[in-house]
């Protein structure tokens, strides 16, 4: 149960909150660690990781599938390539605020 919790937190915040030409990476991710189970997570993070697996739980069927698929996409790739990807969205989340939206308008068409 709590494996599953923290996996399907991760699956929405790997599939919803990104941009779609943004890599990915759980917001606020630092680089630094990832949590590897439900006891690694601070009350903020667990806080977050259950409002992540309600919202989970309420979409349509084909979008949790959707989900699962980036998610378990995001498991195959090589460390080398997670880090990548990590590191540029930590460079999008970076960028001001007017610059981060020019870019998801230029994702967009």
């Amino acid at each position: 149960m709590t494996r599953a919790l923290v996996g399907a937190a991760l699956l929405v915040v790997f599939a919803t909150v990104l941009p779609p030409a943004a890599p990915a990476g759980p917001p606020g991710w630092t680089g630094n660690r990832l949590a590897q189970g439900w006891r690694d997570l601070s009350p903020k993070e667990r806080g977050e990781a259950l409002r992540n697996y309600e919202r989970f739980q309420k979409m349509p069927p084909d979008q949790r599938r959707e989900v699962e698929r980036n998610y378990d996409r995001w498991q195959t790739l090589p460390r080398r390539e997670k880090e990548r990807l990590r590191s540029n969205y930590q460079r999008y989340r970076d960028l001001p605020p007017e610059e981060r939206r020019r870019y998801d308008r230029r994702s967009y068409d």
